[in-house]
């Protein structure tokens, strides 16, 4: 719910408005051109909503959780070049956050993919004694 609020929030704020506050984080920061921000700015709210709602209502789980990982990644990164260590660590929450999902996905039996029958995950080989 928190991802899927926040990209909902920034859409409804006006796509300009989290632009600005993009660039006026990374004002300082020669390494991140702002020729990649505006579209990146323009994009993550997006991303943001369809990766919550994906995992909130269990639709494509393993696939919204890879992107969601791969969205902390890159936030992580810009953050570490802005290098605001506090934010760092909250976005490392994220980061566990997915991979606990991730791991135990095959617990996800209220979901829409349980309910279509896409809610498989590979079974575990026993181990030889």
């Amino acid at each position: 719910m928190n991802i899927m609020m926040r990209g909902i929030v920034r859409i409804a704020l006006g796509l300009p408005a989290f632009q600005n506050y993009m660039l006026t984080q990374f004002k300082d920061v020669p390494m991140m051109p702002t020729a990649f921000l505006i579209p990146f700015a323009t994009v993550l709210p997006f991303v943001e909503t369809l990766i919550g709602f994906c995992i909130m209502v269990g639709l494509a789980t393993r696939t919204a959780l890879v992107a969601g990982a791969l969205m902390i990644t890159a936030l992580t990164f810009g953050t570490m070049l802005r290098q605001d260590f506090t934010i760092a660590w909250l976005q490392l929450d994220y980061a566990i956050a997915f991979f606990i999902l991730l791991a135990l996905r095959s617990w996800n039996l209220i979901s829409v993919d349980a309910k279509m029958g896409r809610h498989t995950v590979a079974p575990t080989a026993t181990a030889r004694v």
